[in-house]
């Protein structure tokens, strides 16, 4: 029997309330420069977490996803759907 590889769903995200629509770890500096309108919204679009730094955004984007706790409860969830 030939193995079947399951075919993986390719997804583009994009924000809609940023000018240039960026999905990256930015601090709260680089968002409030790039967002449109009076209601910013300063969690980091990829992590959720608030960067005040150059540093902060650096740091976020060096840790691993697969260390974070969601990360191991989706990994979870999901496997027990494919049981």
């Amino acid at each position: 029997m030939a193995d079947k590889k399951k075919k993986r769903t390719k997804v583009r995200v994009e924000r809609i309330d940023t000018k240039c629509g960026a999905v990256d770890h930015m601090t709260v500096d680089e968002i409030r420069s790039r967002a449109i309108g009076p209601d910013v919204e300063l969690a980091c679009p990829r992590c959720g977490e608030i960067h005040l730094t150059d540093e902060d955004a650096c740091e976020a984007a060096a840790r691993k996803i697969s260390d974070r706790e969601k990360f191991k409860a989706i990994k979870e969830e999901a496997e027990e759907e494919a049981e």
